[in-house]
């Protein structure tokens, strides 16, 4: 090694484990650590772990501080006897680098949420991933996203489907586009949005018939109350009226019709089931109106993408039904169906439920409805995220481009396939189950705030079940995981409560925990020696006076 290289090397060491390198790297880690603190209390600890924590600087500033400690050691070789308290000092503190390190590489930190009675044995992790399952294959694609706390351009691409701007916090903007495909012209596929209110309740619901609105469905259930989005040339026939109740919907000439009006006749099979025959240029339709709206062939096959579909209102009699058909809606009320129409937008219609009125807030016949995603910096108020709960990743299939949220999987036809498309976490399938069999909490009195919360759950391995209370400071710990109780949750409606374990797995703990007992032995060394040698010092200096 050339001389000039070797005292630029002896010069950078020396430098590194000075004490002028340790001042600089542990003043840094302490800021950084008080500007955390700070940003986590305001957007929360996902947000910082990306943009801090677990970034690339921050984790250069921790490996400069083992760095520094490494070579502070090396500096003061060979071993002195005063130096004692400090090797072991150091070499506590690189256990403790090391144990970290370990932890960070390979360890396991994610949540386990358990609802009553119902086992699970998958732990959500923090890594975002995007699910492509292929239905008709049986075969799911995983595809890891970036741990990024802004938006960041995906280079990823999975045969026909590319992956494009990733976006971990966002909210969600409803917003109205154009059809990519053409359609014929008397083709349904209107879209509309209602607002459904009584003095108690208001609720915005967007239905859509579009093929291309895949982010929003033809049908929804309000508590009791279910709604139904149908073609609008459905509307007409729920007034018409036929002793049957039945009404057949031919989507080729959008029209529809009774079989009264047909003079189609209503037989009966030997179990006394409903049934009816239609045959229309050579071929044979049948219909069992009270279990299927679609029709059978001569071998009883389901034939799904046929054109003719029959509907039997009485099955939506008993209990409160909407029918919205865009600008008509149709219901059953006082021993009779009503179609009431909106002549223009805002429009109020009432409801025989509740004090239910409807308002048609917008509604389109060729532009479907789709949801955007606006970036956002997250905001955090009570340990939750209040703000930028959404994920959104946009993907561009067949020169389409479509947003996939993490609370909105999207659905396609890729070459005729069922394709679905998941924005989720990383998830690990734990080799045993667990099942909550009863969860307890006490609060604080005079005050509904939990004072404390513990879960009682039952462990299910090959050895047979095992009962286990875990509660704050008393953890579960099996097959090298430990489970803490975290947090719970209450579902709304029905009261009951559901409990969520934080699972772990630290491979660098017994490293740590060596590391801090030579921390400890190495302070009370370096004190005792340090002791003896003020003493000795003190004694000289005695003697020296006295003479």
């Amino acid at each position: 090694m050339p001389s000039d290289l070797k005292k630029k090397i002896e010069k950078a060491e020396k430098f590194i484990g000075g004490l002028k390198f340790a001042v600089i790297v542990i003043t840094l880690f302490s800021f950084m650590m008080i500007v955390g603190t700070f940003l986590e209390s305001y957007y929360g600890t996902d947000f910082v772990n990306r943009v801090l924590y677990k970034s690339f600087p921050f984790m250069a500033l921790q490996f400069g501080m083992f760095a520094s400690i490494f070579l502070a050691m090396l500096l003061r070789l060979p071993p002195k006897k005063r130096l004692y308290g400090f090797y072991t000092i150091h070499i506590g503190l690189i256990m403790v680098g090391c144990g970290s390190f370990i932890t960070w590489f390979s360890g396991i930190d994610g949540h386990l949420s358990l609802d009553p009675n119902s086992p699970n044995r998958k732990v959500i992790l923090s890594d975002d991933v995007l699910r492509i399952i292929y239905h008709d294959e049986g075969k799911t694609v995983t595809r890891k996203l970036p741990f990024a706390a802004f938006r960041t351009t995906l280079d990823d691409k999975y045969e026909n489907i590319q992956l494009g701007d990733f976006i971990p916090f966002a909210d969600k903007i409803l917003t109205w586009r154009k059809g990519s495909n053409p359609y014929p012209l008397n083709s349904s596929i209107h879209s509309s949005t209602y607002i459904i209110s009584n003095p108690n309740v208001s609720q915005e619901m967007t239905l859509s018939l579009h093929p291309e609105a895949v982010e929003f469905e033809a049908s929804l259930t309000m508590g009791l109350l279910n709604v139904t989005y149908l073609p609008k040339g459905l509307a007409n026939c729920f007034t018409t009226k036929g002793k049957s109740g039945y009404i057949i919907w031919d989507s080729k000439k959008n029209d529809c019709y009774t079989p009264e009006q047909r003079k189609i006749k209503i037989r009966k099979t030997s179990e006394n089931n409903k049934f009816l025959v239609l045959r229309e240029n050579g071929k044979v339709y049948s219909f069992f109106p009270d279990f299927n709206p679609w029709p059978v062939d001569e071998n009883l096959k389901v034939i799904k993408n046929s054109h003719l579909k029959i509907f039997n209102k009485k099955l939506f009699e008993d209990k409160p039904n909407l029918f919205a058909f865009g600008r008509k809606v149709a219901f059953f009320d006082d021993e009779k169906w009503h179609v009431a129409e909106f002549k223009k937008d805002s429009d109020t219609i009432d409801l025989p439920w509740m004090g239910f009125e409807l308002v048609l807030k917008k509604h389109a016949d060729r532009e479907f409805p789709s949801f955007a995603p606006k970036e956002i910096m997250p905001i955090q108020k009570n340990g939750s995220l209040i703000k930028g709960l959404t994920k959104a990743l946009e993907i561009d299939v067949l020169g389409n481009k479509y947003w996939v949220l993490n609370d909105r999987p999207i659905t396609l036809r890729i070459n005729s396939k069922k394709v679905s498309f998941v924005l989720d976490k990383e998830i690990l399938t734990l080799p045993f189950e667990f099942i909550l069999t009863k969860f307890k909490m006490d609060k604080s009195p005079g005050t509904n705030n939990p004072a404390s919360y513990e879960s009682f759950v039952k462990l299910f391995t090959s050895d047979g079940p095992t009962d286990h209370h875990v509660y704050m400071n008393n953890p579960l710990k099996h097959a090298g995981f430990t489970f803490y109780q975290a947090s719970y949750s209450q579902d709304p409606q029905t009261g009951r409560y559901s409990s969520t374990l934080s699972v772990n797995v630290d491979q660098g703990r017994p490293l740590k925990y060596l590391g801090s007992i030579f921390l400890v032995l190495g302070a009370i060394a370096h004190y005792l020696l340090n002791k003896k040698k003020v003493k000795k010092s003190e004694t000289t200096d005695f003697f020296k006076l006295e003479k």
